[in-house]
């Protein structure tokens, strides 16, 4: 319990150092829209950042009456979820796996949108050890617990039929990347340019989701008394989410450079780990629902989840 609570605290302070982005204070009849998500630079990542910066998400959700909008980081996606069920954001920008147990938790999650399809892990091992998932047998992968990078871990351990033979440690991943370098850690799972940068240094890339077809989304995830409020906000939401992407995939190199500088990575790092076919243009494409069901069917059948629930029926009541 005492855990918990700080659990708590800490998503509090965490978001009490929201970003206000995109405008003044609310005009009457407005209203700030608070959204939550995971960065490294404590700005706005990903899609949601290019959406941010080039003004795409402000100007789309004008009309459901957002004047401003302010950002909230957190450390992982369970923290981001931990604080939408606190009341300290609006809408959640996670990965598919805490979005998944957050509404296996409460049915009133809402599923607003993928913001992206086709998302990609790698398990990397430490200089000299193993280089190929057997080889991982006895050892351990790291992994934040609740996170896409845990899924994804558990995910390929399984589909290597070693699950129980291969442990997965629940270690963030900054940590997990130093325990990397200095022979602490047998291997953790990232994701982005982190592989390629790593795989270049001459850590070797021992599995990856897509080498198996699978892959990850990202999701967009409010509470029904958000969406009570405000009506208009789900479709104007889609709307802003399939531009932003829009004009990604339209401004694609632009976009990789800008991922690069902000996230203080080469750009050859980010070209190699990022595809144009990630970024959705619909607000649920079926490559997109066929991900988010695979990785409800694994965690479920993994004894994830509080409750059972369609995932097709979920996102297709707010299509």
């Amino acid at each position: 319990m005492f855990s918990r609570i700080l659990r708590i605290v800490f998503v509090l302070a965490m978001a009490a150092t929201a970003v206000a982005c995109s405008g003044n204070d609310s005009r009457p009849g407005g209203y700030t829209l608070r959204i939550g998500a995971t960065s490294v630079t404590g700005t706005p990542a990903g899609s949601l950042g290019w959406g941010d910066r080039e003004g795409i998400l402000a100007e789309q959700l004008k009309a459901a009456g957002v004047d401003k909008i302010e950002y909230s980081f957190f450390q992982s996606g369970s923290d981001v979820v931990s604080a939408l069920f606190a009341g300290a954001i609006d809408v959640a920008a996670v990965g598919d796996n805490p979005a998944l147990r957050a509404r296996s938790r409460d049915a009133k999650v809402v599923l607003l949108s993928l913001d992206s399809i086709n998302g990609d892990a790698w398990i990397v091992g430490a200089k000299g050890g193993p280089t190929d998932i057997q080889g991982l047998v006895d050892k351990s992968v790291t992994a934040p617990q609740g996170t896409i990078r845990d899924r994804a871990a558990r995910q390929l351990i399984d589909t290597a039929g070693l699950t129980g033979k291969i442990q997965v440690r629940d270690v963030p991943t900054p940590e997990s990347i130093a325990g990397l370098s200095s022979g602490q850690i047998d291997a953790t799972v990232v994701t982005g340019a982190s592989a390629i940068e790593l795989q270049s240094k001459g850590f070797p890339v021992i599995d990856s989701l897509s080498r198996h077809g699978f892959g990850s989304t990202g999701t967009n995830i409010t509470l029904t008394s958000f969406t009570d409020q405000h009506p208009e906000f789900a479709g104007a939401w889609q709307q802003a989410v399939t531009a932003v992407n829009r004009d990604i995939n339209e401004n694609f190199d632009d976009y990789l450079a800008w991922v690069a500088e902000t996230d203080g990575t080469e750009l050859e790092f980010v070209q190699k780990s990022t595809r144009a076919e990630e970024f959705n243009t619909e607000p649920f494409p079926e490559v997109g629902l066929n991900q988010l069901e695979a990785a409800y069917n694994f965690l479920n059948a993994d004894g994830s989840f509080d409750n059972e629930y369609s995932v097709r029926e979920w996102a297709g009541a707010k299509s």
